[in-house]
């Protein structure tokens, strides 16, 4: 059976605004205020989007991105830091739980991003889902994916580059080498590949629109009715958007200015890259702080906060990290796919040691 989806589809926006629409639409589908929505995104001007869970300092050139007016922002949703240029796009969609008729959301994921690679192969590249959230044409990344959830309803994003400036990006972000390590590149610039590349010219973006609702509709049985923002959506968007624009939003995870001792590791897993920044205090014997970040995947963002909440002023004698990791994993299963306890208590232990 056909079902019907709205569909949002902007001018290109500055990056606050499409991340204060983030969390309207999602706020919105899991109020029952909209149905399902499919949502495209361009962006204008450039810029960069940090994970949910990484601080700026971390993973942006700052005055790069001053000089070169790049603005610099964070999405709702955990994963890696993106490059955005003016002809990349991206799609998310917006959707309620009882959508998934039984499906759990990994098997959710997968299928949607099956619906990407029948679209590029429809544009005439051959691309393949690569668990746990990339697209690849070959060896190099043409697609990236993340999710969320909030009550009732869940957001599924996809970002397609298009005619891509890796020179750019390669400037912007702080790419640690462990992410591209164990894929035997010899430059980042040969880890992603992107349209013009793959057929040597840019497709009109309404084609490349028009393609990916048309493989929606062949993989999944949906069909997209345009429309606009409803007069709920637009009034907590109007509440929202300041805050989207604010150091609040853009620097919310950020390394403490506090005395004691900084290290971080970088650990690749099954479920992509871990990045750990400890702060310790040495005469103490505590670790007083800990940032997790990387470009994994987790179903529920807001669990990254609660795991170094949780590990805050621990000990570093004895046991007590492992105890209180182990005992996150029991309570938060299935949260990071490809991510184990042994994972994080490892990454955990070589920046401390």
């Amino acid at each position: 059976m056909v079902i019907n989806w709205r569909l949002l589809d902007n001018n290109p926006l500055i990056s606050a605004d499409h991340m204060a629409l983030d969390e309207v639409l999602l706020a919105s589908r899991s109020a029952g205020k909209c149905p399902n929505t499919l949502r495209f995104l361009q962006f204008s001007p450039r810029c960069a989007l940090l994970g949910l869970h990484q601080a700026v300092e971390l993973e942006i050139d700052e005055e790069y991105c001053r000089r070169e007016s790049i603005e610099i922002n964070r999405r709702i949703t955990g994963g890696g830091a993106i490059f955005w240029g003016p002809s990349e796009l991206g799609w998310e969609i917006y959707a309620g739980k009882d959508w998934l008729a039984g499906r759990n959301l990994d098997e959710v994921y997968k299928l949607l991003c099956e619906v990407m690679v029948k679209a590029l192969a429809d544009l005439g590249v051959k691309a393949m889902f690569r668990p746990r959230n990339d697209i690849q044409v070959g060896n190099r990344k043409i697609c990236g994916t993340g999710g969320a959830e909030l009550d009732k309803a869940f957001v599924f994003q996809c970002s397609l580059l298009v005619d891509f400036d890796v020179k750019s990006m390669v400037k912007v972000l702080k790419i640690p080498m462990e992410k591209i390590s164990d894929k035997n590149i010899s430059a980042v610039e040969d880890r992603v590949t992107w349209l013009k590349r793959e057929l040597g010219q840019v497709p009109d973006m309404s084609k490349i629109k028009e393609v990916i609702c048309a493989a929606f509709t062949s993989v999944m049985d949906m069909q997209f009715i345009r429309d606009e923002l409803n007069s709920w959506e637009e009034a907590l968007f109007r509440e929202k958007r300041m805050y989207f624009h604010s150091p609040e939003w853009i620097y919310k995870v950020h390394l403490s200015t506090e005395a004691g001792e900084i290290k971080e590791a970088c650990l690749k897993t099954p479920g992509g890259l871990i990045r750990v920044v400890v702060k310790t205090e040495l005469m103490a014997r505590v670790l007083k702080s800990v940032l997790i970040s990387g470009d994994f995947f987790t179903h529920n963002p807001s669990v990254i906060f609660e795991l170094e909440a949780r590990l805050k002023d621990c000990p570093l004698e004895g046991d007590k990290i492992e105890e209180i990791i182990r005992s996150f994993f029991k309570a938060y299963p299935d949260q990071i796919p490809g991510v184990s306890a042994q994972d994080v208590e490892s990454c955990v232990r070589s920046a401390l040691r």
